[in-house]
């Protein structure tokens, strides 16, 4: 038996997709929508898995790195394209180091730039 809480918050940022072919290679924004979901097994003496405040406090401080910013200039997609993907992965592996030592596994990392348009990076799945 396991337990999964996800948390929601958003952040507004501009990128370039080099090399996407199309409308998206020029400089463009977003406000992009991001869900953290985490997984485990055991409940605190409160009944929770971790409580949601620090769930959404590890995801406010992660996009804030990210926040009104051109993704291109950000440290972390230097070597990589700001895409959807690659964001998803970057917020994954913040949060992973932040809450591992809380009993909890980042599952997956949703992270829509529209309302019909999302990606999701969940390691070790679709292999």
């Amino acid at each position: 038996m396991s337990y999964r809480l996800s948390v929601r918050d958003g952040f507004a940022a501009a990128h370039r997709l080099v090399g996407s072919g199309g409308k998206c290679e020029a400089l463009h924004g977003h406000n992009f929508r991001v869900t953290l979901r985490v997984v485990g097994q055991n409940l605190d003496e409160a009944g929770m898995l971790v409580d949601f405040g620090r769930l959404k406090g590890v995801l406010k401080e992660i996009i804030g790195q990210l926040d009104h910013s051109d993704l291109n200039s950000h440290p972390a997609f230097t070597k990589d394209s700001p895409s959807s993907e690659n964001i998803a992965r970057f917020i994954w592996k913040l949060a992973e180091e932040r809450l591992s030592v809380e009993g909890v596994e980042v599952e997956s990392v949703t992270v829509s730039e529209s309302e019909t348009a999302s990606a999701t990076y969940e390691p070790g799945r679709g292999r």
